[in-house]
This record gives structure tokens, C-alpha cells and sequence, in this order.
């Protein structure tokens, strides 16, 4: 699925390993990915901006999902293509924390 936003966090996510992969946009490109989107974004500015609906609803993504990022950058809107991946090397906790430790030596 492809949901339109205007901020992102990692909370969107509904996996317990994943990737995201970034992809800068301009707004044409923008426009043509988001015609068939569902709108999430919850900045009435950034909806009126970008033409598509005001719906501040909370993003529950998946890997396989699509999150198309518009967000205030310096004045203006930024455009971003975010892909929700399943992580190709998932960490299990322990060994995060382990990691953490060795590097801290």
C-alpha cells in the first residue's frame, strides 16, 4: 500500500525487522507516485500545498508498503519515496547490545 505523510517515525513501522530505503523526489515525480496513495497527511499546510487531503491518521506500514514523504525543509517542501523492506540481516537484541558494548571499548 501507498500512504502519503508529512512526517515521518519509526513508530509507522509495524515490523520487527525491517530496512527503509530513501529516495529523493521532485514534486512532478512526487505527484505521479501519490495519485493512487492514501492521504495521511496530518499538516493542513502541507495538504493544501501538495493537493491532496488533510487526514491526520496514524501510518501502520508494512514491509512491501510505500510512505511518500512531503515535508518542510528550509522553507520548503521537500519530496521523498521511502520503501519499508524486510531487514536482509535482522539483529537479534542480544546481539545489538553486544555490538554496543564491543564498540564502547
Amino acid at each position: 500500500m501507498k500512504f502519503i505523510i508529512s512526517r515521518y517515525s519509526p513508530k509507522m513501522i509495524m515490523a520487527k525487522d525491517f530496512d527503509l530505503k530513501w529516495h529523493s523526489l521532485t514534486e512532478e515525480e512526487f505527484q505521479a507516485l501519490a495519485y493512487d496513495a492514501y492521504s495521511c497527511i496530518g499538516a493542513e499546510d502541507v495538504a493544501k500545498i501538495t493537493g491532496f487531503a488533510y487526514n491526520h491518521e496514524s501510518v501502520r506500514a508494512r514491509p512491501g508498503d510505500i510512505l511518500l514523504l512531503a515535508d518542510w525543509d528550509k522553507g520548503g517542501l521537500t519530496y521523498w519515496c521511502i520503501q519499508v523492506c524486510t531487514s536482509e540481516s535482522p539483529l537479534i537484541r542480544e546481539e545489538e547490545i553486544e555490538y554496543i558494548e564491543e564498540e564502547m571499548i
